[in-house]
């Protein structure tokens, strides 16, 4: 499986660390959308070993770097699904998509993702300020996926 961590806006420079760190753990691409007026590489002094982070402008942007075969799972508080009810057993590509501290990722961006091939889940956290569940919230996610992928048959007859 090839995976991709996308962080929309992040804002606090430990949260992306350990979201970079994750990522290169995985040894998966990390996009970081940039935040307005804020330059995600400042934010990395020294970056984690293996890491290879892409910085982006918008959504869109990802959508069209990645193409048209990735399944997003987009990690909010808004979310409609529990991240345990999402079959990311067979997915080939997947990019985990994951907000700002602050302000998480707004509908109307999510909107500019490919509709059909992207689901919003619900994460266990409410927002009241500044929010540093991120790296624990792509934790969960990782697990999830690999707890998944580790249960679903491998083939062949049992």
């Amino acid at each position: 499986m090839k995976l991709y961590i996308v962080f929309y806006h992040p804002k606090n420079p430990l949260n992306l660390l350990d979201v970079a760190s994750i990522a290169a753990w995985k040894r998966a691409v990390l996009y970081v959308v940039a935040r307005p007026g804020l330059d995600p590489s400042m934010l990395i002094r020294e970056p984690p070993p293996r890491l290879r982070m892409k910085i982006l402008l918008s959504l869109e942007e990802l959508a069209a770097e990645l193409g048209d075969d990735v399944f997003y799972l987009v990690l909010e508080t808004y979310g409609t699904v529990l991240l345990s009810e999402v079959d990311l057993s067979s997915m080939e590509k997947l990019a985990l998509v994951l907000g700002a501290e602050d302000y998480g990722i707004p509908p109307e961006e999510v909107g500019k993702l490919p509709k059909e091939r992207t689901v919003v889940a619900r994460i266990p956290s409410t927002v009241q300020g500044m929010s540093y569940n991120v790296a624990s919230t792509l934790a969960m996610a990782v697990y999830e996926v690999e707890r998944q992928r580790a249960l679903a048959p491998r083939g062949g007859t049992p």
